[in-house]
């Protein structure tokens, strides 16, 4: 006591009014008040679980904290939890996450991305803007027993906040360097009180500056992105709930894309560019799920249906990166449609036993039309030009799986799982080509189809043991599988229309603490993970994906969460990642044969990582909070390109978030890579390093915004 009274007294000497006017500092407030790190619920296994009692390496990033270090888009996620690491692919709509060295280098996601327990099968519809989120739960490892396919290195699950009897609504403008601004509004409450409930959302954000021209010196971006969320909840009985959920988001964008030619010109000429092109794109994401909760005595079943709609499309797009015109891009008509369906039931008051069970279904179609332009400049390389090159083609695809998860307490300490999935996925694919060079007519190539289909089972057992209250062992063995597929952007006539299916084996053992009255948490956890069949994009000589090697990725994990005083959090967290490739088969030096590059390193991976954060809020008097979350987060080496020969330097990023609270009215200070590190966000890794195409990191970005609370 003597302790928590000279530590709470000292504090209230630097800020007097922020624990002293607050709370009396007796006995009696300590015991009723006890100071201890919030207890965590997640929803990682498909039910409702303590984040410190489920076995697996699972973290969670809540509301508040999504808030307070201005977490809003799924780059901002680098390094919150260990080794996931996430990268801009040059839009806000494309982004590489990469959890434990998986990850793919295509728009065929390896990590999965649900959004209210709907799969985003497509990486332009994962890189969401994460607005009005409630938590996001991060599970490390495969994930394909309870999640099924694009779970092969982990899953994010992405929850929206759900609408309660309070009604509240907001509205919070903001500004930034580099001509950004932002607004945001919401509002929520009952229609009908402990009956029906909703909430809606939007936001507004655009930029234009960062890039400069210098073909016509001129700002070469110009973003604009916004939409919102719509929610409904109704209680129909104690028994009943439906939730409609619905997420709309539109890119506007000039000067998407804008890398430099090689790293050289990228670190020599930072943020310029010098290309005719005006890289000009538009998505619209939208992704509606209707879901059905029905409780009975002894179960709780539900129905989840999910529909995405996807149209990302280009105009203009520079493919030479420079002020000749060599090659462009077109794509006018891009529209994908995805339909899901899952039923679940999920035991409770069996006794030993807990049993989550489901089937699942999906049909998802592609449509793709391209054009691409070689123009006058590019007879040098090409002596036909100029011409144009269409491509056009469908994609059909559709699935099913099934899966159970039994969990038996072997003693009251001890518990086992097992679980198994069985999924079947088939793609179809009709493609055709035109070619046109003026005067002379269009010349059609025959449409070409080609069908393939996959089937695999997915185990997982997991063995638990409760040394203590507040200490988990466990011990994890589980599958990850990718079904194969169809290069649906490659020349209709190549051998190399489809690709096998890959799988991943990951081993685990790991430990889940809590000491001094929950005040500190520490979490470790050793994984070895073997891939095997690993699919990864190819550019040459033929833009499509392969299957080109096999890769063992092994590491530590820890995470750290201390609360050593009230309104004081620290959180820590770190990695440590070996990875080898023990075929890795790729065009050799000259470009004329494949090689075998065995023993290189993944792509995209740091050696050794971490992320601190220290959050430190409270009151200044009756009406005045406070916050303040000074980050440092550190990646090491990088290899950039598949072949090595592209590394990226240890560098750190430092940010800064601080904001006021006087009654309904909120101020906010923030502050990103504080030092202006450059680095390398994104290459071509497919391509050599010499030559590859080239984005950095955002370089220090700062702003304020105020927001009003009614």
């Amino acid at each position: 006591m003597k302790i928590r009274f000279i530590t709470a007294l000292i504090v209230s000497l630097i800020f007097p009014h922020t624990i002293a006017t607050s709370q009396e500092i007796t006995d009696e407030s300590v015991q009723q008040k006890p100071i201890s790190l919030e207890e965590v619920i997640i929803t990682a296994e498909k039910k409702e679980t303590k984040l410190q009692k489920t076995p697996i390496a699972v973290s969670a990033i809540s509301s508040k904290e999504i808030e307070q270090r201005k977490i809003t888009e799924m780059t901002d996620m680098v390094m919150t939890v260990p080794n996931l690491v996430s990268m801009t692919g040059g839009s806000p709509t494309l982004n590489f996450m990469s959890i434990r060295g998986i990850l793919t280098f295509s728009t065929d996601p390896a990590i999965g991305i649900y959004i209210d327990g709907v799969p985003m099968f497509d990486g332009y519809a994962s890189s969401i803007q994460l607005q009005d989120i409630q938590r996001v739960e991060i599970l490390r490892g495969p994930q394909s027993t309870l999640y099924g396919r694009n779970a092969l290195g982990g899953v994010i699950n992405i929850l929206t906040k759900q609408p309660g009897n309070i009604f509240k609504s907001f509205i919070e403008m903001g500004v930034s360097n580099y001509n950004t601004h932002e607004i945001r509004g919401g509002i929520s409450g009952p229609i009908i009180k402990n009956k029906l409930f909703t909430s809606l959302n939007a936001f507004y954000t655009d930029r234009k500056g960062l890039f400069t021209n210098e073909y016509d010196n001129r700002h070469f971006d110009n973003y604009k992105n916004f939409g919102g969320n719509f929610f409904l909840k109704y209680l129909v009985n104690d028994q009943l709930t439906v939730i409609l959920n619905s997420k709309l988001e539109n890119n506007d964008l000039t000067g998407t894309f804008p890398y430099a030619p090689n790293v050289g010109v990228a670190l020599s000429k930072p943020f310029k560019i010098n290309q005719n092109g005006k890289n000009i794109e538009n998505r619209i994401l939208s992704t509606t799920s209707l879901q059905l909760k029905y409780q009975i005595r002894q179960w709780d079943i539900s129905s989840l249906t999910g529909y995405t709609y996807l149209s990302d499309t280009y105009k203009d797009y520079d493919q030479d990166y420079s002020p000749y015109d060599i090659m462009s891009w077109y794509a006018p008509k891009r529209p994908q449609n995805t339909w899901t369906q899952e039923i679940r039931a999920v035991s409770k008051n069996l006794g030993k036993w807990e049993v989550i069970g489901g089937i699942f279904g999906f049909i998802d179609n592609h449509q793709s039309n391209t054009e691409t332009v070689y123009g006058k400049d590019a007879v040098s390389m090409d002596p036909n030009a100029p011409y144009i090159y269409y491509s056009f083609s469908k994609q059909k695809g559709k699935g099913f799986a099934t899966y159970a998860n039994v969990s038996y307490s072997l003693t009251p300490k001890l518990k086992i799982t097992a679980g198994l999935r069985y999924d079947y996925d088939e793609k179809e694919l009709t493609a055709h080509n035109e070619y046109k060079k003026e005067p002379f007519p269009v010349l059609t190539y025959p449409t070409k189809s080609v069908n393939t289909s996959d089937n695999a089972w997915s185990p997982k057992v997991n063995l638990s043991y409760l040394l203590k209250e507040d200490i988990t062992l466990y011990v994890n063995y589980a599958r990850g599988f990718r079904p194969g597929g169809v290069n649906q952007y490659t020349n209709e006539g190549s051998p190399n229309l489809t690709y096998e299916p890959e799988y991943t084996d990951n081993y685990e053992a790991g430990v889940k603490t809590e000491w001094f009255e929950r005040r500190l948490r520490a979490n470790l956890a050793l994984f070895y993970t073997y891939w095997k069949d690993q699919q990864q994009t190819l550019m040459t000589p033929e833009n499509r994906i392969a299957n080109i090697g096999k890769m063992y990725s092994r590491g530590v994990e820890l995470e750290l969460a201390a609360l050593p005083m009230k309104n004081l959090e620290i959180n820590y967290n770190f990695g440590i990642i070996n990875t080898k490739y023990d075929q890795l088969i790729l065009l050799d030096e000259a470009g004329t044969a494949n090689k075998d590059y065995k023993g290189n390193k993944q792509i995209f991976t740091p050696d050794v990582s971490f992320g601190l954060s220290v959050t430190y809020s409270g009151k200044l008097s009756e009406n005045i909070g406070f916050f303040i979350v000074p980050e440092w987060k550190y990646l090491g080496k990088q290899y950039m390109t598949y072949y090595n020969d592209l590394t990226q330097k240890p560098f750190h990023l430092l940010n800064l978030n601080a904001g006021i609270k006087y009654k309904k009215y909120e101020l906010k200070f923030w502050a990103k890579n504080i030092t202006d590190s450059r680095y390398i966000s994104f290459v071509y890794a497919n391509y050599r390093g010499h030559n590859s195409p080239v984005s950095l990191g955002l370089p220090a970005t700062y702003g304020t915004s105020i927001k009003v609370n009614f």
